[in-house]
């Protein structure tokens, strides 16, 4: 079976493939160290070595939606890889709310109390406050 382009295409468009396949090939152990390199299992490091080969092979397929000139500059799919981690990364799920709204220090109020428009026309009408120069500085 073979993927078309165009279905790459429009499947590395989503956010929600590109989070599926992070969650894939993190299943596949590109992201993380299961097992010593050494091998004193070979089977289960041919069976690691293959399930990472096949996550390899995943981001190639996806990697055939980007575009032309991405896919002639990069031809190991790391553009693909970045776009997949980005959108696992800045998910919606992952967004933390701050517990606080943010305020504008033109928005807090006046630690002596005064008026923040007091001095309006000594400042042209912005609302920002002026100082006057020290004494004989003038």
């Amino acid at each position: 079976m073979s993927l078309a382009e165009t279905d790459a295409a429009f499947l590395i468009a989503r956010p929600e493939f590109r989070r599926f396949l992070h969650a894939a090939i993190q299943g596949a152990g590109l992201l993380g160290q299961q097992a010593m390199a050494s091998g004193a299992d070979s089977a289960l490091l041919a069976f690691l070595e293959g399930r990472r080969s096949l996550g390899f092979d995943l981001i190639a397929l996806a990697h055939r939606g980007q575009e032309q000139a991405v896919r002639s500059h990069d031809p190991l799919g790391l553009t693909t890889l970045q776009a997949v981690l980005d959108a696992a990364l800045c998910a919606k799920e992952n967004r933390l709310e701050r517990p606080y709204p943010r305020t504008r220090y033109d928005e807090l109020p006046d630690p002596d109390g005064a008026d923040a428009g007091a001095n309006d026309d000594a400042s042209g009408g912005t609302g920002q406050r002026r100082f006057a120069p020290p004494a004989g500085r003038r």
